[in-house]
């Protein structure tokens, strides 16, 4: 796992000589580095009427490769007094390690993705000007044709981002931050909302600017899990070279490329790390659109104040009192019970039954309180009082109760046989059996048609059965020794198994044959697989529930 060491420069604004000079102590001092990077415009800056001015001669010197540069050098900035000129001559006659990045793009230097972004933002109305990627609009000018090129490049490419560099600050990058640890005052204001979008879509690990002046690092933070983990991302802005302030300029980065790193490092959560400031700060806009929208409201929001009442908060479980013996025979079972209904208040409900000596009333995975319960009485015979009250109202809820001993068992599942259609049954004879690895007595194992990442497999019960619930004891039996066999298989490459069983109702080609998904995992992965889930359950609003056979 080899380091690129890397140099990143703020606005070189023309001070060549000075900042070469700089790169050359410090790389005599630290060195090698493999690449020095500029940000911020490389010209001295100036209006875009003097982007057309006459060169000063040691910037043409560098460009033209005359004055040679101590370490392999990519910029951006191409603007400023005197840029066009200069640019057509490096172009003429340049060096390799004198190098424009481009308009915008991706290039890979030993590992290293580097993305990036020349120019400033368009002025408003000029943001769909200009039909060239390859050169800015009016010759400093980013626009939708340069933002689409960087997003397209990084859709092309390989692994994550490394390094994103750009001319300007992003929109709102100060969000989300504590008082103490913002950058310096009026640095952050403004900033380029197309440049807030990239840097949302590319997840780069690193964003590195100039433009402002002022050198600031801000707190990392983590990007949004897309499905492989959520990385961080470290912005850095630099200050201008030679800046009277004597603000940091250059900064030494060693990075081993993303593709390179283990999964649980790359993933790993800086300490003090905030979430995105981007979504903090789509998250503040719609919070003061709201209260927007009710100061216009007026003295009419009366009409519907009621309705804007906050949801109570969801009660304590119930957890069963010590000393209570379990008794289904002197119990009910509640159902649609609301979550902001306490203990207190479920006895108190049930009390005109009779004495109430237990409540029983657990949590979901994810902590989220069970929408359901058990009431246990003193005596069987205040049972028979309490289902009467089923259908009555609870706290705003109308509740169902049924006798906790005479719950139905669940109907018996059909006998596993053969059905056409089926695309699991080994019988029929469109079955993809190229993709079958291993076959047992009871089950075999097939490679997933769709596969989530490589070694994923099923383990199938070779007779027709809906569910894992459903199958022979002998068929679960030998599930669950092939099922040991991949973790060992897995284990031996570094990996965990994670399994699910996927259900799905059909209702045709005989109904859903039982597979098991097995899914090889780095570790750090693995162990976050069931908090994913449950996480997921609660953003598509689904209940998992526990099944036993």
């Amino acid at each position: 796992m080899s380091t690129v060491k890397v140099l990143l420069s703020g606005d070189p604004a023309g001070n060549l000589g000075a900042l070469f000079k700089r790169v050359a102590a410090v790389n005599k001092a630290n060195g090698p580095f493999d690449y020095l990077f500029c940000v911020g415009p490389f010209f001295p800056i100036a209006g875009a009427s003097e982007d057309s001015a006459a060169p000063d001669a040691e910037t043409i010197k560098f460009l033209t490769g005359k004055q040679e540069v101590p370490v392999p050098t990519f910029f951006i900035g191409a603007f400023g007094a005197g840029s066009r000129q200069a640019m057509a001559a490096a172009e003429a006659s340049g060096t390799a390690r004198l190098q424009w990045l481009g308009a915008a793009g991706v290039v890979r230097l030993k590992g290293l993705n580097v993305a990036f972004l020349d120019g400033l933002a368009a002025p408003r109305g000029q943001g769909n000007a200009g039909t060239d990627p390859t050169t800015l609009h009016g010759g400093r000018y980013n626009t939708k044709v340069h933002w689409d090129a960087l997003t397209a490049a990084v859709e092309r490419t390989e692994g994550d981002i490394d390094l994103l560099l750009t001319c300007d600050w992003p929109a709102d990058v100060a969000a989300g931050l504590p008082s103490n640890a913002g950058p310096p005052d009026g640095a952050a204001a403004g900033g380029s909302e197309p440049l807030s979008a990239i840097a949302v879509a590319i997840r780069p690990r690193y964003h590195v600017c100039g433009g402002r002046g002022v050198f600031w690092a801000r707190l990392p933070y983590m990007n949004k899990d897309l499905g492989a983990g959520s990385h961080a991302t470290r912005f850095i802005a630099l200050a201008a070279v030679g800046n009277a302030a004597k603000q940091k300029s250059l900064h030494a980065l060693g990075m081993v490329p993303a593709a390179h790193m283990d999964a649980s490092a790359l993933n790993a959560r800086p300490e003090g790390a905030t979430g995105s400031p981007y979504e903090a700060a789509a998250a503040s806009r719609k919070r003061s659109a709201a209260e927007s929208r009710d100061e216009e409201l007026g003295i009419q929001d009366w009409r519907w104040q009621d309705r804007k009442r906050a949801r109570p908060p969801a009660a304590a479980p119930s957890l069963g009192r010590p000393g209570v013996t379990k008794d289904d025979s002197c119990s009910v079972y509640v159902r649609n019970l609301p979550f902001h209904g306490t203990e207190q208040d479920i006895e108190d409900h049930f009390s005109s039954a009779g004495e109430v000596v237990d409540v029983r009333r657990g949590t979901q995975p994810d902590g989220k309180l069970q929408g359901f319960g058990h009431v246990q009485f003193a005596t069987e015979e205040c049972v028979q009082r309490a289902l009467q009250l089923h259908g009555s109202v609870l706290k705003g809820r109308e509740i169902f109760v049924d006798a906790a001993s005479n719950r139905p068992a669940p109907a018996p599942l059909p006998a596993g046989q053969p059905v056409d259609g089926c695309w699991f049954c080994l019988s029929n004879p469109n079955a993809d059996v190229e993709l079958v690895a291993s076959v047992g007595e009871e089950c075999y194992v097939a490679v997933d048609k769709g596969a989530i990442n490589d070694g994923h497999v099923l383990v199938v019960p070779i007779e027709h059965f809906p569910n894992t619930l459903g199958i022979s004891p002998k068929a679960h039996a030998e599930m669950d020794r092939y099922l040991t066999a991949l973790a060992s298989c897995y284990a031996a490459q570094g990996k965990e198994a994670v399994t699910f069983e996927r259900f799905m109702a059909f209702r045709k080609s005989g109904g859903n044959h039982c597979h098991v998904n097995v899914v090889p995992a780095p570790a750090a992965h693995a162990a976050r697989a069931r908090e994913v889930h449950c996480q997921s359950q609660i953003s598509h609003e689904w209940l998992f529930c526990s099944v036993w056979p």
